[in-house]
């Protein structure tokens, strides 16, 4: 998954904190170990929270699957800074997604996070997303929503957020084919720290649900992408005035590989009439 996030002003953290906080997806010992044993070289050491002295394990969650209960869909980040790899320096995650059967893995991949001003690994940077995304008679799709916990930029003009993949199992191999923001913000008008100075702010905020349609393309379901999005007044001195609100829908089509570039910064739902906004997706 693609980590380049943006991050909202001040005014609007309170309404973007991780909704999955108190729907705790935990990791068995018995899990952790085998990804770990999968991954080799890049997760040797304590396999416990990376908070406690010498561990390794920086975030984790794990999920059965619906269909396949003896299946546990898991992604865990592995702080291989604190190993010293060769290549790599302080600030970067080993990201394994992987599917595990009775203490084995069966199918997974492996990928390098690099952490950065607006990327950040914390405890609770992952859920496990086991909806019906039902892309075929045998496909069966399953996905992975990273939560970056850095701070970023107090002032942005546009923020971007919640990243969704989904994955299929190809043999021992798992395969990105959808990647998207499941919440974006946007400055229509005003300064972006217009906020600090008791000035209006207009802006426009979605979340974003993915849908499977009843139409195909190249043997997969079609995807659609609903943003439920709210129109916003505010300034300092009074509390957050909602104007409108509207949906913005958009399909997107498997090309044989997948369902377009895993883009985690969707700007389909902008107003037309916005000279501020950030091109198209």
């Amino acid at each position: 998954m693609r980590m380049s996030l943006w991050f909202l002003p001040f005014l609007a953290v309170a309404f973007t904190l991780p909704a999955h906080a108190d729907d705790a997806q935990p990791c068995d010992s018995t899990t952790v170990e085998a990804v770990a044993r999968w991954a080799e070289a890049g997760a040797n050491g304590k396999l416990v929270s990376w908070n406690k002295p010498d561990g390794l394990v920086a975030a984790a969650a794990c999920k059965a699957m619906p269909n396949a209960p003896g299946t546990t869909v898991a992604a865990i980040a592995f702080d291989i800074s604190r190993e010293k790899m060769s290549g790599y320096a302080d600030g970067y995650k080993l990201q394994v997604i992987a599917l595990v059967e009775a203490g084995k893995v069966v199918a997974a991949t492996q990928s390098i996070l690099e952490e950065d001003a607006s990327t950040e690994v914390g405890r609770n940077s992952y859920r496990i997303d086991t909806a019906r995304y039902i892309l075929s008679k045998d496909v069966r799709a399953f996905g992975v929503v990273f939560y970056s916990s850095a701070r970023g930029a107090s002032c942005p003009e546009a923020n971007s957020g919640e990243e969704l993949t989904l994955w299929i199992r190809e043999g021992e191999h798992l395969r990105a084919i959808f990647g998207a923001n499941l919440y974006g913000w946007v400055l229509l008008d005003g300064e972006p720290c217009a906020f600090f100075d008791n000035k209006d702010v207009l802006t426009e905020s979605a979340r974003m649900t993915i849908g499977v349609e009843k139409t195909s393309s190249h043997g997969f379901a079609d995807l659609s992408i609903t943003a439920h999005v709210t129109h916003t007044l505010s300034n300092r001195d009074r509390d957050l005035d909602t104007t409108s609100k509207r949906t913005v829908r958009k399909v997107l089509k498997y090309d044989g590989q997948s369902y377009g570039p895993l883009n985690m910064f969707r700007t389909f739902w902008y107003p037309k009439a916005c000279p501020m906004c950030p091109g198209e997706d």
